[in-house]
């Protein structure tokens, strides 16, 4: 979390950071040369965790691993931090807008937990010589100051090292006011609610049971209700599609959908029209689609047959490579215990004209059979399948049922 605007507000955890570092140093001539080296950028990225804030440090071409010891809030100090952070519809809002609040820098804002450590609580370790005794060093002191305007930023790294990020703080509040009014929250200058702190709050809230409805027995208001003033649909046509989505919902929430199956707008309508009621609006289908009745029959068939997928492959094959055609091709022929007739690969389809019989690859991946109708007319079977031997066969079993037609 950063806090970009809130410089000015984490002036009183700055100072009352600088004020305990400095009385921590007890007055070593090191708080002074560490001001110095933090100046000259000798100080790295400064590393927050539970208990310690740590940092590499460059001085006279050798490079020294600085520490600072803090001890971490305990859980029941920050659940108290979290309550009257709670209590605060500023500090909730900063919150929720993953902003680190102003109040936090008060060190008396949660009956006496503070975020700043007090001097005694703060303890010093380096690499170098007189680190590693665990007297304060120019290294370490250079740290603190490194934490100092860093803190002027964000106080999320103080946050680190006391045990808790300012995301867990964050999650401890919402947990708080998970059922507040969100008209608490303070607007902005311009008199509205930040939409980022109404989503995080929102989300954050526990799903809630889905309600016990029983859908069947429900009547759809439109079937008492008078036609609306044209251009508006028909009272009849409103309580079809109202039907039609309880429908789609019903189907949804009983099975996992096909993601292969590809639903785009034609074959939304000619799910529509293979409705019980969807044949009265066929010619209206084929005057918006540009196809014929007798086309759009026929792919009504093959959505009942094999989905979206079966629509759009009596419209016309799928594009695939001519490999897999051909070894589709092969694999049919090898199937076959008996050759008769010839297999032919011609325009996305293979076809066995003797007997009346084709299977087509489809959008979905699987391969479609298809019986000749009439002259140069197929007509879709059930049966797509993944192996087009097998979908080659069904297509013989489904011609062996259906007659030709003259």
């Amino acid at each position: 979390m950063t806090g970009s605007g809130n410089t000015r507000n984490m002036a009183p955890l700055v100072a009352a950071w600088k004020q305990a570092f400095h009385l921590a140093t007890n007055g070593s001539g090191s708080y002074g040369k560490g001001l110095n080296l933090h100046r000259n950028g000798a100080v790295a990225q400064i590393h927050a965790q539970p208990g310690r804030l740590g940092a590499a440090v460059t001085a006279k071409k050798a490079t020294h691993q600085a520490v600072l010891f803090l001890p971490e809030l305990t859980e029941t100090q920050w659940d108290t931090l979290a309550g009257r952070l709670a209590g605060n519809p500023q500090a909730v809002a900063d919150l929720l807008a993953n902003r680190v609040p102003a109040a936090i820098a008060d060190p008396g804002h949660a009956r006496g937990v503070a975020i700043v450590p007090g001097a005694e609580e703060i303890t010093f370790s380096c690499s170098c010589p007189t680190g590693a005794t665990g007297r304060v060093c120019d290294h370490s002191a250079a740290l603190g100051h490194a934490v100092t305007e860093r803190l002027a930023v964000t106080a999320s790294v103080l946050l680190g090292a006391r045990g808790m990020s300012a995301r867990a703080l964050a999650a401890l509040v919402r947990d708080l006011v998970a059922d507040t009014d969100l008209g608490t929250l303070p607007a902005d200058a311009d008199g509205t609610v930040r939409a980022d702190q109404l989503y995080s709050l929102s989300a954050h809230r526990p799903p809630q049971p889905p309600p016990d409805l029983d859908l069947d027995p429900v009547v759809p208001l439109t079937t008492t209700l008078d036609d609306p003033p044209c251009p508006g649909p028909r009272a009849q046509d409103l309580a079809w599609m109202a039907q039609d989505a309880a429908d789609r919902a019903r189907a949804l929430l009983s099975a996992v959908p096909n993601q292969h199956q590809p639903h785009d707008n034609l074959a939304d309508t000619v799910r529509i029209l293979a409705t019980p009621h969807g044949v009265d609006r066929l010619p209206a289908a084929a005057d918006t689609t540009g196809l014929t009745e007798a086309a759009l029959r026929a792919m009504m068939i093959g959505y009942r047959h094999g989905g979206p997928a079966g629509a759009h492959a009596t419209l016309a094959p799928a594009a695939v490579p001519p490999s897999t055609l051909e070894a589709a091709g092969n694999a049919i022929r090898a199937s076959r215990a008996v050759p008769l007739g010839s297999i032919d690969i011609a325009d996305g389809a293979i076809t066995d004209s003797t007997a009346g019989v084709q299977i087509r690859p489809g959008l979905d991946g699987r391969w479609h059979p298809f019986t000749l109708w009439r002259a140069d007319e197929w007509r879709p079977a059930p049966g797509a399948c993944d192996d087009p031997a097998e979908a080659f066969r069904a297509a013989r079993r489904a011609r062996a049922t259906r007659p030709l037609r003259r």
